[in-house]
Parts: structure tokens; sequence; C-alpha cells
């Protein structure tokens, strides 16, 4: 998402995640503005990423295997709700792990044959 939109973006917002390692999911904002507790000399709320119109953090959730996920994410990586965009990366995604998978068998038989003309 671009940095000027960052402002736009209010809790319970539906955002697109997606990385290699988990694929691609909805996620809702569940938290603009990140405010913690700090416990320095004396105890005060702050907030350590900053404002979320300035920096672009704020926290999501999203579901992954049935398992409730909730992470501090910046929103350069994340994507505006669109239906077909979110279709069109989850079809990139799963044509990625088809090859991915295809990848694996190819080096497994490959790796397999040098075991096997190593104990010739």
């Amino acid at each position: 998402m671009k940095a000027e939109d960052w402002k736009l973006v209010k809790r319970h917002d539906v955002l697109i995640y997606a990385t290699d390692l988990i694929g691609v999911v909805k996620c809702e904002v569940t938290e603009i503005d990140i405010k913690v507790e700090e416990r320095r000399p004396t105890l005060h709320w702050g907030y350590p990423y900053g404002k979320t119109a300035d920096t672009g953090a704020l926290k999501i959730k999203y579901e992954l295997n049935g398992v409730a996920q909730e992470h501090v994410e910046n929103l350069e990586n994340l994507i505006r709700f669109n239906q077909a965009i979110y279709a069109e990366l989850i079809r990139a995604y799963q044509q990625w792990q088809t090859y991915h998978e295809a990848a694996q068998t190819y080096k497994e038989a490959f790796t397999t044959l040098i075991q096997e003309k190593t104990q010739e």
C-alpha cells in the first residue's frame, strides 16, 4: 500500500496479507497507532512503532489453518482488499506451490540418484 494511503486505514478494515511462507489471507486491522505499556523508570504508555499514518505500522488479525494469528505488520506489505486481486493472488500462489512441489520431487530424484551412484 502506498504511504499516502496510510492515513485512510481504519480499525476493522479488511486487507490482503500475502507472503511466500503463509500464502494469501484476508486480514482485519485490529489496532492502529499501536499503544503499549512501557516500563522505564516510571510506568507510562507509548507508541514504539510510531503513528500508523507516519510509519505504516498496525496490528492485524487473520486465520491460518484454523488458528487465529495476530501480529504487527507494516502497511507497505499489505494490499487493499479487492475480490479480483484476492482471487488472482490465490491462483498465483497455488500455481507457485504446484511448481514448487514438482521441483522438490525432481530434487529428491536427483539426490537419490547421487546417493545410489556413490554407493556403487
